[in-house]
């Protein structure tokens, strides 16, 4: 079990050791990311947060998903190469 406090409110959440570590850093990156909200207060900051959280999110997955199409496209540049090559 694991104790977080954010925003005054008080967490217990079960988790696996091996994820501790993980929870503790995705807490400790909302309270920096809160901190940089000043001029908001309550829901509104929460909601912001959350905001920016997705957008982030899905920039990265089109990010990563750009990238794994690129890493297909030089694998199979590679086995095209190699295969004439070895004809």
């Amino acid at each position: 079990m694991l104790t977080l406090t954010l925003m005054n409110h008080t967490f217990e959440i079960p988790c696996e050791p091996e994820d501790r570590e993980r929870l503790i850093e995705a807490a400790t990156l909302i309270e920096d990311r809160l901190e940089q909200l000043p001029s908001l207060k309550g829901e509104g900051k929460v909601l912001m947060l959350a905001l920016n959280l997705a957008y982030d999110y899905l920039q990265m997955k089109d990010e990563t998903v750009q990238y794994t199409l690129r890493l297909e496209d030089q694998v199979d540049s590679m086995v095209t190469q190699l295969a004439s090559e070895s004809n």
